[in-house]
């Protein structure tokens, strides 16, 4: 029986579109209950560890994902007051700074969590808590963390100790790296954070931290909060992150008094005698810096080498100064001479032993109070004395500047005290200048 051609290729032509039809449905609804099947297995729940031991009070805050009747839990590593716990809502309640902190971290995490999960079902066709739970809580990097780049920066510093940099500073860096590290156990329950999560509110809460908590003075706070100023800045010159947290951040240095003896009191020093062969060590080393206007630290660097004959004849000392490795360069007194004839080791390397500053401090304080000095005698005050007797004797300002080895002539105002005397002469030279003068 012959057979239309036309009817076989008809036949053929409908069967290819009903298998194309099938095969389009069977993948479109495969997709569907693939796509709705994702979303309905993952369950995460953020709850209070009860069975833990309490710390100040607070416990644990945990995770836990489930996936097709499968779980895993994990730490978020937090600890929580229970009584600002909303266990329905798996959140903190309140809206203070820990709270929105620790609900953002939460949020963030949940939506991590869904996206890595939609991700790994894409890439792989099956996903288990455990490989989500590894994927997603791959450690953040290390230079994001405030404290590990902080540390960071402190022994790199550390290593230049001695090359440019002075270890002074090291010790501040170090001081506020442990005053910050307090901070964020105490007020955030954590060992570390991102340097994303330093905002202003966190930097107003540390500064309070260091005022109340730590009793620190504002001086010292603005010292402090100019340091950690600076770790956030390389953190966002490193790409680390993009704004600057401190842009509207103020806080401002206060002037204080100097303390410095006057010429009546240093005569005292001079004068004053005692059996102890330490605290007559400290005594002369005090009247040192007084006549000479060098640090601490600067007498203890002090080397044979330091001390020259320069091209007028006379004895100069010739050295930099520790702080800031300016110049400073001045004629050796006699009283100066004098201390290191009698107390100068000529076989050191340094001309003096001088002991620690808080050694020479608790010496030089009971001093005072033996004297009948109401100032509070520090090593330090004896380079006030110098710069006020200098100029009170009339040593110019820019000579006392270049002595003291200041890079800025306002650091030596703050230094150089004005005394009643000096200006009583200085009004008695002005009133015989003008003392012809009618009206």
């Amino acid at each position: 029986m012959d057979t239309n051609i036309d009817e076989i290729l008809g036949y053929k032509t409908c069967w290819l579109i009903v298998s194309l039809f099938h095969l389009f449905f069977v993948t479109i609804s495969a997709n569907i209950h693939y796509f709705y099947s994702m979303r309905s297995s993952l369950s995460i729940l953020f709850y209070l560890k009860f069975g833990s031991t309490p710390r100040d009070g607070r416990l644990p805050l945990m995770c836990r994902i489930t996936i097709d009747g499968e779980n895993t839990s994990f730490s978020c590593k937090r600890r929580i007051d229970p009584e600002r716990w909303d266990a329905l809502r798996g959140m903190m309640t309140g809206q203070d700074e820990e709270a929105l902190m620790v609900n953002q971290e939460l949020d963030q995490l949940r939506e991590q969590l869904k996206t890595d999960c939609a991700g790994i079902l894409q890439e792989y066709g099956s996903i288990r808590p455990k490989w989500l739970k590894e994927y997603t809580l791959g450690a953040p990097e290390r230079h994001e963390m405030l404290l590990y780049m902080f540390n960071k920066h402190n022994e790199d510093f550390r290593k230049m100790v001695g090359h440019g940099r002075s270890m002074k500073s090291l010790r501040r860096y170090e001081v506020v790296y442990r005053h910050l590290r307090s901070f964020i156990r105490t007020q955030y329950q954590l060992e570390d954070i991102r340097v994303k999560y330093v905002t202003i509110k966190l930097i107003h809460a540390f500064e309070q931290y260091l005022r109340i908590q730590a009793g620190l003075k504002n001086n010292t706070v603005w010292v402090y909060m100019i340091t950690f100023k600076h770790i956030v800045s390389l953190a966002r010159a490193a790409g680390v992150i993009r704004s600057d947290p401190f842009s509207t951040y103020k806080n401002h240095h206060q002037q204080v008094e100097r303390g410095y003896l006057t010429e009546e009191e240093l005569q005292r020093v001079l004068k004053f005698q005692t059996d102890n062969a330490t605290q007559a060590h400290v005594r002369d080393l005090f009247l040192f810096a007084a006549f000479t206007g060098l640090s601490y630290a600067d007498v203890k660097a002090l080397r044979w080498d330091n001390v020259r004959t320069l091209f007028d004849g006379q004895t100069w000392i010739v050295t930099r100064r520790r702080k800031t490795n300016t110049p400073s360069n001045l004629l050796l007194l006699d009283v100066p001479r004098q201390i290191m004839e009698r107390i100068g080791e000529r076989e050191a390397e340094h001309i003096f032993h001088v002991p620690s500053n808080n050694c020479c401090n608790d010496y030089l304080v009971d001093m005072g109070r033996r004297c009948g000095i109401t100032t509070r005698i520090t090593f330090h005050i004896a380079r006030h004395t110098f710069a006020t007797l200098s100029l009170s004797k009339g040593v110019p300002i820019e000579t006392l500047s270049s002595i003291l080895g200041h890079t800025n002539i306002r650091t030596t105002q703050i230094y150089a005290k004005i005394t009643n005397k000096k200006i009583s002469e200085d009004m008695t030279a002005l009133a015989e200048k003008i003392k012809d003068l009618r009206v």
